[in-house]
Parts: structure tokens; sequence; C-alpha cells
């Protein structure tokens, strides 16, 4: 290969004539990049057997989100590839702890055969926390060390998923000793929210590197000096982007120990809106330097999790690069993944095994199951928009001695649909606002039981039903009728469609819980799937019942 380098022989091809990101010093450079075998071979002046005049047009190297769940994203790996690297994204670090908690090694084994079957790359996180508590019910049981150790050759499993149960860590409890201990020489990700002082401190002894639960920049900046990196996460429902970068530039912190992610993130705002390349544009819109601003989407990233070929337009690279025409407003022209134009070229599925298609088993429910007693006062989970942490209220509720949903309160029912012991839950919603119906998931961080919101019984019941009929998704009743509905089988949390045809079925969706009353700055799907995730305060509802986060207790209903 050398021979390419030197300019003896001819690449594959060049391009020539591009103004490339140096992120070794943070320039634009005018120069050819010539690639062969899908690496970078030299920067410079080249000739090549195919050369692609580029026109001065700027060049950055390929987008990385730093961390995320392809789950959320509703689409199957093979589509969802052809969705991002449309949008730049040519990597992902991607934790498949949704499909673990469902089915756990069978549901790995999917995804890992599914992410390998893309043009994109895509690197696993193994999941630490199934599951992420012992007070709710998934369906896998436990993912531990010993379930672990057998993927540790797969090279595109590079390091331990965000590790949520912080207790656990700073307690020394066996089971995560094992797990630390097993990863002690890869990257373990962290989930830190609102976490501070010396049990921060104790967290970070443990060696985690990262965070990506930062909501404003005084959590941010205690992480960045207690030595995380820290993930800047903007996702369909939890932004984070503005606090943090406004913070980061009013007080001059470098920028240089941070990446982007999205976490969360539906197939209708990545086609609508784009992916890590709509992060980019936001980011230098709020004032952040533009070449450090791909650094942070590109080299970064590729650093912090030790991929040591990608991130830069150089010599021993991979040849992942997108072409801009305006690098300020982040506008593409093209895309190269390994030195080839990316396409949207079909791509077979890998099929997965029956049993992840048929996950969804509730018992049989009556209105009875989910009555609310009113009381003086009843706690109520509130709701707020772009952010997914909850306030714990007490309120007096409408009602005589049952609470009735209105326009300000949903009633919110959890359903176990393993088929393990048939749990029924029911709390109390403030902020949701869904009238005249029931708005049903099997999407339910990160245990992934049934979750409805509704203003009544009939259309709550009908929801649950049609959520097991079609195993899986996410289903809307209006006026006792199916509504809207986006069928999501595999394991009651992804679609078999393509990512052109569900991202429409999802805007339906998305339109009809607004007109339904559902506040437009609050995201239907993700503020309800995270309603039952008890690592993040202040109050979530489980199937096990109304859970204060804050205190470490279930309150009475």
């Amino acid at each position: 290969m050398f021979e390419y380098s030197l300019g003896t022989v001819k690449c594959q091809v060049v391009f020539k004539n591009a103004n490339v990101l140096n992120v070794f010093t943070n320039e634009w450079i005018e120069q050819d990049i010539a690639v062969q075998y899908g690496t970078i071979v030299g920067v410079g002046h080249y000739e090549g057997e195919n050369e692609i005049d580029l026109k001065g047009k700027y060049v950055v190297p390929g987008f990385i989100d730093a961390h995320m769940h392809i789950e959320s994203t509703l689409c199957s790996p093979e589509e969802l590839s052809k969705a991002l690297l449309q949008n730049g994204t040519t990597s992902v670090i991607c934790d498949p702890h949704e499909l673990v908690n469902v089915r756990g090694k069978e549901a790995l084994d999917y995804i890992l055969a599914a992410s390998k079957n893309t043009s994109l790359d895509i690197y696993t996180m193994l999941p630490s926390s199934v599951p992420c508590s012992d007070i709710d019910t998934n369906g896998a049981g436990k993912f531990s060390a010993a379930d672990m150790e057998g993927y540790l050759n797969d090279p595109y499993v590079i390091g331990l998923g965000e590790v949520m149960r912080v207790d656990d860590v700073v307690n020394e409890r066996p089971e995560m000793v094992e797990k630390l201990e097993l990863f002690k020489d890869m990257v373990m990700d962290g989930h830190a929210p609102q976490v501070s002082g010396k049990v921060l401190q104790a967290y970070r002894f443990a060696d985690i590197a990262t965070d990506h639960e930062s909501s404003a920049y005084e959590e941010a900046i205690e992480k960045l000096r207690a030595g995380f990196y820290v993930l800047i996460r903007e996702g369909s429902q939890a932004k984070n982007m503005e606090p943090i970068v406004k913070g980061f530039l009013k007080h001059h912190i470098p920028f240089d120990r941070t990446a982007f992610c999205t976490d969360d993130c539906h197939i209708d705002d990545i086609l609508c809106h784009g992916h890590i390349n709509a992060i980019i544009r936001k980011a230098i819109e709020l004032g952040v330097n533009e070449k450090e601003a791909y650094k942070m989407a590109s080299w970064q990233p590729a650093q912090i999790y030790g991929l040591k070929r990608k991130g830069a337009i150089a010599a021993g690279y991979q040849a992942d690069f997108v072409v801009l025409n305006n690098p300020k407003t982040v506008e593409i022209d093209s895309v190269y993944k390994n030195g080839y134009k990316a396409t949207l070229k079909h791509v077979a599925p890998v099929v997965c095994d029956e049993d992840l298609m048929h996950t969804v088993m509730i018992p049989e429910i009556v209105k009875g199951d989910i009555q609310i007693k009113r009381r003086d006062k009843n706690d109520v989970i509130e709701i707020e928009a772009g952010t997914l942490l909850t306030k714990h209220l007490k309120e007096e509720v409408p009602g005589y001695v049952y609470f009735e949903p209105n326009e300000k309160y949903s009633k919110v029912v959890v359903i176990e649909r393993h088929g393990r012991n048939g749990n029924v839950a029911t709390g109390i919603l403030k902020g949701y606002g869904i009238e005249n119906g029931a708005l049903g998931s099997t999407i339910a961080h990160d245990s992934h039981n049934m979750i409805i919101a509704g203003d009544n019984d009939d259309d709550i019941l009908l929801a649950a039903k049609e959520l097991e009929k079609m195993q899986g998704g996410y289903v809307l009743i209006k006026d006792h009728q199916v509504f809207h509905r986006v069928a999501c089988p595999i394991a009651g949390l992804m679609s078999t469609q393509s990512a052109a045809r569900l991202a429409p079925l999802v805007m339906e969706l998305q339109l009809g819980a607004h007109e339904m009353g559902i506040p437009e700055n609050i995201d239907p799907f993700q503020t309800l799937s995270f309603l039952s995730l008890p690592v993040i305060g202040q109050i979530r509802i489980l199937d096990t019942g109304v859970y204060d986060v804050d205190k470490g207790e279930f309150v009475e209903q």
C-alpha cells in the first residue's frame, strides 16, 4: 500500500480539489484525498485511476453518533442504515438494552447479526443494566457478566453499555463488580442523571468514562471536572444541547472532552430534520466554532471509543467522509463510506427468530383493575417538555369515589406484557392532555411493559387489546375506535417496514395525538415511553406501582 501513499502507483480513486477539514490543526486545507481499498492512503496532490472533482467543496469526516438505541428509531438496522447514511452519519455506538430486556441473548444475537448486514458501521456496547432495577418486571430476567463474556471477541463489541444502576456501583454489589471487572480494559458508558458530589466521585472511581444524562450546564460541568466525557444529547424528547452549549461558551469551557449523541430518536425526526448533521447545525447556530462542531461529531467520539481508524481525513483512516456545499449550514452534497458513494440500495433484512415476533402476552383486564381511589390529595406524575425528568406532586384531582380524568389529568396504566406475572398498575398523569381517547405502547423503558395513557377506561382497555393483537408498537384510540397504529412486532419494539413507509405512519400518529390534546412541545411517544424508567427522577410508574425515585419507595394509589 505504500506505493499508493508515495504516489508511485495510481490509486483506485482520488477526490480532487477538496477543502478538507484537518481535525489535528483546526484548518480547512485545499488538497486531494487518495483512496485505495476503502482506506485513505494520502492527502495532498495525487492522481488516480478514477478522479472525482469536488470543485472546492468542503469535506469533513463521517459523523459518529456517540450513544444511541437503535430500537428507539423503530427501524431495523438495515433500514436505519439508509436513513443515517444520507444524513452523513457513517458510524454509531449503540446500546441494545431495549431488546435485551425483552429477550436476552436471543435478541442480542439478532441485533448483532442485523447490524453487520448494513453499510453503516454499528458498534455495540453490551447492556450493563438488564434489568435496570429490581423493582419492575422485564422479559429476559438478568443479563450477567457470564452471559456477556462470549461476545467480547466480536470486533464490533467495544465496551459496556450505560451503567444505570449507580447504587450497585458505589455499593460494590457483586454482580456489578463482575461486569466492571470484565470490561476494565474497555470503555464503560455512564448514566448518572442528577448524580452529584461524592456519589459522582465514587461512580467515576469505577472507571466509568462517559455520561449523556446532563440536562443543564451545572450538571455537565461537574461531570466534566470529575473526569467524565460529556456526551451532549439532542433526541426526540430529551433536548439538552442548548443549556449545555450556552454554558460552555459563556464560561469559555473547551469542548474537547465532549461529543454529540441522540440517545433516543424516532425515524420520522431523522427523515424530516436529520440526525447528527442537525445537531452540528444547531451547535453552530448557538455559537460553536464550525470546525469544533465537526470534531465533536467525528474525531472526538472516535477518540472516546478507541475507533483508531475513524474520525479524521488523513493517511491510514477509513475513507468515510461527508462532502458539504456549505459548512456553516451543514448542507450535504454527498456522503462516502469506505470510499464509495452512499446509496439507498435495498438490503434483505436478517430474519429474526419467530419467538422474537411474539412477545406481547397480557392478562384479561377489566375496568375494576384500573380504578384509582380519590383521596384528599393524590400522588401525581407531572411531565415537563424537553426533558425526561418528572415532578412528584400531591394534588386534589377530579372525581368522587374514584379519580376521573379530564383535560388536565390523564390516567396512566402499566401492564406487564412478557407473560411473567400479569401485574397491572395505575397512576395519575399531569400535562399529557389527551382527550376523548388513549395512546398505548409496548415501548416503555427499560423493561418495556405495556403503557397506556387516556381519559377513559374503555379506550384504555381497547388500546391494550389492540397492542396485544398486533404484537406491539403504538396505537391511538379515539372515541372507542382505532384511530392510528404503528405495528412493531420485533420484540414489541421495532417495525419490519421500510423507513420510508414507517416515518409517515409515525408522523400521522404523532399529529393525531396532538389533535387529541397532547401539547405540541411534548413528544407523545417518548414522553410516555420514559414514564416507566425508575433510574430518572422524580416519580415513575412501573408494572409494580407508582414509584418515588428520590425516596426509593412506592407510593399508595
